[in-house]
């Protein structure tokens, strides 16, 4: 009986270190995304595996040992009352740690069907786009978790973003207030692959009802019209980058629906420049085994400026998408070989190296601005740098932070600054701001579920005042998002 006792605390310790390991780590886990990520592949983050193991299986293994000799020395009636009582505790605990109440309520939602898409969407093909008559280059960086919240003084002690600061001044920038800031973080897109959908295709990535139903090997989306689909019809050479592996996320299933590409990835660059894995391992300057594959941000930027260079020299205007890892949760990965230390010992704890971390990325997107502003091929290309969702994870930053998602638009066609700042604004307004940014012309400035925010035009966010409430809308089901997830009508 005792060895019973070990068990159930061992399992009930493991159940309440997981909650509490998974919200540190990500943050506030939606249901969507657990369904999501249980239907595709996710290349293996190793650091990430082996703080796991320290933070829970090794933590019980440690506490259970302790315990057995405790049990030793009382009955066999007492040791199986604690463990009961330790059960129900750790019960309790990593309900209210996941915020189980809220994922049940969103998945009873799933099950109901709204009318927000029959209200709201617009569907592209049935937009006038009018192409313009100069076609520009696009270059488009999503930086990772690269929050606007990181230039606050009151929340870091510092501006740790000085260089997107001051892109952000002398260009576009998009802001929910008078100063530097960003869009609002999305439910339905607050990780990596539902936020590069969102803002590619101005609407959401959702699943439906029985997940079972979901086959990514048929593609994403393919009933919706996304960034490269328009501009494949425009003849554009696409190019997509990044540095860790194309199947993670089903991120090759999407672009093969949308555009299809060139994908240059951890996979390309190994084969092509006979890169060893161990030598990886060594090169800490450039690459690090954070991801179980990864290319680091320093040696993805020198390939960017490889391809840059390449695309430059084609007949047709080009479309560039590049995704930094760096900052994953804002802690992944500092490169003490080309960044200072400027605030701390690179061995602190995570949640403080951060500061350097972020402030080394800020610094390697600014050099590539500067180096880009250099090319020949710079006064016709425009330049996005965008976060994809808020940094993962609760370490950080306090609860009541007043957080958002960085963006600048440089070179843009569009010059209307008198719609940029005090706005209310999602990933949804992504693609037909860029659009407009690149001298297009939309009728009625509205694509999916999202308007330029050049326009002026009113968001969806704007419109329904609270993210809460678009969030409640995007979580119901829809006849016509369904249609524009499989291609065709789902009853």
């Amino acid at each position: 009986m005792v060895i019973f006792s070990l068990i159930v605390i061992f399992l009930s310790y493991m159940l309440a270190s997981t909650s509490s390991w998974i919200v540190r780590k990500f943050g506030e886990v939606t249901y969507e995304q657990l369904v999501f990520h249980s239907n595709i592949p996710l290349d293996t983050d190793m650091r990430l595996v082996k703080s796991f193991f320290q933070n829970t299986v090794m933590m019980s293994f440690i506490i259970v040992v302790i315990l057995f000799f405790v049990f030793r020395k009382i009955s066999v009636k007492k040791s199986m009352m604690l463990s009961i009582i330790f059960a129900i505790s750790c019960l309790f605990y990593s309900y209210d740690k996941l915020n189980v109440k809220e994922l049940l309520i969103e998945r009873n939602n799933h099950k109901e069907f709204g009318t927000f898409y029959e209200t709201h969407y617009i569907e592209p093909q049935d937009v006038n786009i009018i192409s313009p008559e100069n076609k520009p280059n696009l270059i488009l960086i999503f930086a990772e978790s690269m929050e606007a919240t990181y230039a606050n003084k009151e929340y870091n002690g510092d501006n740790l973003i000085p260089e997107l600061t001051k892109l952000a001044k002398d260009n576009i920038n998009f802001s929910h207030n008078d100063g530097l800031g960003g869009f609002q973080n999305l439910k339905v897109a607050g990780y990596t692959q539902a936020s590069l959908i969102s803002q590619l295709c101005a609407i959401p990535l959702r699943l439906p009802i029985d997940s079972s139903r979901y086959r990514p090997k048929n593609g994403f989306l393919p009933g919706a019209t996304c960034l490269y689909d328009v501009l494949a019809k425009d003849n554009y050479n696409l190019s997509f980058m990044y540095g860790t592996l194309k199947e993670s996320s089903g991120t090759d299933k999407f672009f093969a629906s949308h555009g299809n590409p060139k994908i240059l990835d951890w996979n390309f660059y190994t084969k092509r420049d006979n890169i060893a894995e161990n030598k990886v391992k060594k090169e800490a300057s450039k690459y690090h085994s954070f991801f179980k594959k990864a290319l680091r941000d320093d040696a993805l930027i020198s390939y960017a400026k490889e391809e840059l260079d390449a695309l430059s020299k084609e007949k047709e205007p080009f479309a560039f998408i590049m995704m930094t890892l760096d900052t994953h949760f804002g802690t992944e990965y500092f490169d003490d070989k080309n960044c200072k230390v400027k605030y701390h010992d690179k061995n602190v704890p995570d949640n403080f190296n951060y500061k350097n971390v972020v402030s080394c990325s800020s610094s390697k997107i600014g050099q590539f601005v500067e180096y880009l502003k250099s090319k020949p091929f710079y006064d016709n290309t425009k330049i996005v740098i965008i976060g994809d969702h808020l940094t993962m994870g609760n370490d950080i930053f306090r609860k009541d932070a007043d957080r958002t998602i960085y963006n600048v638009y440089i070179n843009s066609s569009n010059q209307n600054k008198s719609f940029t700042k005090n706005r209310k604004f999602t990933v949804l307004d992504t693609m037909p701001t860029i659009l407009d940014a690149m001298g297009y012309q939309i009728k009625g400035n509205k694509i999916g579920l999202g308007v330029s925010l050049f326009s002026g035009e009113k968001t969806l966010l704007e419109q329904l005042g609270s993210t809460e409430k678009l969030n409640n809308e995007l979580d119901k089901q829809s006849a016509v998002y369904n249609k524009i997830l499989f291609g065709k009508d789902v009853k």
